[in-house]
């Protein structure tokens, strides 16, 4: 129970701390997804984003919406 309290305060600590713009590697170590799946929700467009060149940006408050939404 005890680790369910404080897995809860570190989930809040990163969304306070959201950088404005994320990595999918960042991202996927906030929504706890692997490299599969958050590539999927990209390529889908599921999760919006924006790609520059090879390299993918999430804006954090995408982030937000993808974790309090329901998809």
């Amino acid at each position: 129970m005890h680790n369910d309290s404080y897995n809860d305060f570190l989930d809040e600590r990163k969304m306070e701390q959201l950088p404005v713009v994320l990595t999918p590697a960042e991202a996927m170590e906030v929504l706890g997804v692997g490299k599969n799946t958050m590539y999927r929700l990209l390529n889908s467009g599921k999760l919006p984003a924006v790609r520059i060149g090879r390299s993918w940006r999430i804006s954090g408050h995408e982030i937000e919406l993808f974790m309090t939404s329901t998809y």
